[in-house]
């Protein structure tokens, strides 16, 4: 049986890494092939260049170790498929130590998922009722808190690793002032729910991405989604929330045109 072995890490920003100065010039450099593949999951901008056998993973800018990249080549060594791995990382000596940590993770699954018995084709894997569900009423009742100003109840809801972004100080302000430009809400509707398995962005786990509309007293464009992750427990933990508005004010001064494609680099689920 085949296995799957990690042949070598290097985290450091030189040019020997991954061939590139900066993780900047290795995008645009990426980006410029009209043989490489870039997309965006889940916020990770992701290039695949199959003629290398290289799948390059880099950073979002609300991630710890922005800006940084993690390139992944399938190698054959003696015979047997390995992954070698290499990280240029821009940000902090322990947010580039945690990026690694994730990706040997990631890479440790997917050895596991190649040795392990292939799953049956007719039982692929589907969410849950229940997991919508809990999604639904852990999105319904964070907002029902940050429009109560129980900014402390609302912050609990934050996995870790988005606890760590910010001082509870420095959130609770952000959300306070938002609330207070935007004025009373009038209404905020679900529209829609996405639950999906990930292993992208470091350890493999099930997501939920939740859509929101609606109006708030200055601005009657909004919005918003936020991203859930599936704990062992089966509960879930926000990990990621994007607010959006588009204020009375500026609505007025734009026309059909101009308001359609503003809604659509917000995302606006109709």
């Amino acid at each position: 049986m085949m296995n799957l072995a990690i042949l070598s890490l290097a985290v450091a920003a030189s040019v020997n890494s991954i061939g590139y100065p900066s993780v900047a010039a290795a995008l645009e450099a990426l980006k410029a092939r009209a043989d490489v593949t870039v997309t965006l999951q889940d916020g990770w901008t992701i290039a695949d260049d199959k003629a290398n056998n290289a799948l390059w993973s880099f950073a979002p800018e609300w991630h710890a170790a922005y800006p940084a990249v993690v390139k992944r080549t399938v190698v054959n060594a003696d015979g047997q498929p390995a992954i070698r791995m290499h990280t240029l990382c821009q940000g902090t000596r322990e947010a580039c130590d945690a990026l690694a940590d994730e990706f040997q993770r990631v890479n440790a699954a997917l050895q596991a998922a190649l040795v392990a018995p292939k799953p049956s084709a007719a039982a692929p894997w589907k969410p849950t009722a229940s997991q919508k569900a809990r999604v639904e009423e852990l999105s319904r009742a964070y907002f029902a808190d940050k429009d109560a100003q129980r900014y402390r109840e609302a912050w609990t809801r934050l996995a870790a690793a988005a606890r760590q972004e910010f001082s509870f100080e420095e959130w609770r302000n952000a959300a306070a002032g938002a609330a207070a430009k935007a004025g009373a809400v009038r209404q905020r509707d679900l529209k829609k729910v996405t639950i999906y398995r990930s292993s992208q962005g470091g350890t493999p786990g099930t997501y939920a991405a939740v859509d929101f509309t609606g109006r708030f007293a200055n601005a009657d464009t909004y919005c918003a989604y936020l991203v859930w992750s599936e704990q062992a427990d089966g509960s879930f933990l926000l990990v990621r929330e994007e607010e959006n508005y588009i204020y009375k004010a500026t609505e007025a001064q734009l026309t059909p045109e101009q308001r359609s494609k503003m809604r659509g680099v917000y995302r606006c689920v109709d």
